[in-house]
């Protein structure tokens, strides 16, 4: 719903002009026939205040670096929606035109773009729910497929009698990075963590094993809506980025999926049987496992 943000923004300007031009006549009016300095100085001093919102308004038209909030809404009154944002604080969003007020009800997830400076809505966004929570199932199950890969990794590697130096290097990155990442959304430091580390076989397993019951752990703390949040951290080299935890934990899979085929082929290129870690390989596991419960 697009809220007309240039017209509530040429109001705010009009607004502010015409009352800045009154304090000014007003104040020459004064000065000129010698009135009450006190009231000569009420109307400088609202003069003043008016074009700091006249230049206010200038910078919010011009200003691109909109803030975008998810928010849930609580209730209506007259021209005044109330949102419960995501941090647990109550927000009052003045809504000027009834045609889209009617639109917004008490209990929708709603996306509200706001200007950067004066915290104008701009748009409004319906949030489905239910592609949310489909989208948070697909995360967390894509997760226990690369967990369910590294340990079928870790088997194939102690059955394996060819040298492990490289396999195990890649698998310690891979899990290494898995860590980092973690460490990123949960809003810590990584630096401290080698990327490329040298781990034993034994160790890999235990740091699989860990990673997975904080990755769950995160799971389950993330709400439906929490996907889009942006974190903020600093790469190896120091440079600061933000970036989705959506994006992150594609980042997490996909590297894995890369590292993982990495390994395969050097267990083929030295005359071994490589490990299957296809997705769908995963799938048909769990659908015959759930199939053998039954019984």
């Amino acid at each position: 719903m697009n809220l007309k943000p240039i017209k509530s923004i040429y109001m705010g300007l009009l607004t502010s002009f015409v009352f800045f031009m009154n304090a000014v006549i007003q104040f020459i009016n004064i000065y000129v026939n010698d009135g009450p300095e006190a009231l000569g100085f009420f109307f400088f001093l609202a003069a003043f205040v008016m074009i700091v919102f006249f230049i206010v308004y200038i910078v919010d038209i011009f200003n691109k670096n909109h803030q975008i909030i998810r928010t849930k809404m609580i209730s209506k009154h007259k021209n005044i929606i109330y949102v419960l944002c995501e941090n647990g604080k109550v927000k009052r969003i003045r809504i000027i035109f009834p045609e889209i007020l009617n639109e917004l009800v008490p209990g929708q997830q709603l996306e509200i773009t706001l200007s950067s400076v004066l915290s104008i809505p701009l748009h409004i966004n319906t949030v489905d729910r239910s592609i949310d929570e489909h989208l948070k199932n697909q995360f967390v199950k894509s997760y226990h497929h690369i967990a369910w890969a590294n340990v079928q990794v870790i088997k194939a590697l102690k059955m394996s009698e060819l040298p492990l130096e490289k396999p195990l290097t890649l698998l310690s990155h891979v899990l290494a990075a898995e860590k980092v990442w973690l460490t990123r959304i949960n809003g810590n430091d990584s630096a401290a963590i080698p990327i490329w580390p040298t781990h034993t076989l034994e160790q890999c397993e235990r740091i699989a094993e860990l990673n997975k019951l904080d990755y769950e752990t995160l799971f389950s703390k993330l709400g439906e809506v929490d996907y889009e949040n942006e974190v903020s951290y600093s790469d190896s080299k120091g440079n600061p980025f933000n970036t989705k935890i959506s994006d992150i934990l594609t980042q997490v899979f996909l590297h894995g999926s890369y590292h993982r085929g990495q390994i395969a082929l050097l267990l083929r290129q030295a005359g071994a049987e490589p490990i299957n870690t296809d997705y769908i390989t995963y799938e048909r596991q769990v659908a015959l496992n759930e199939k053998e419960s039954q019984f």
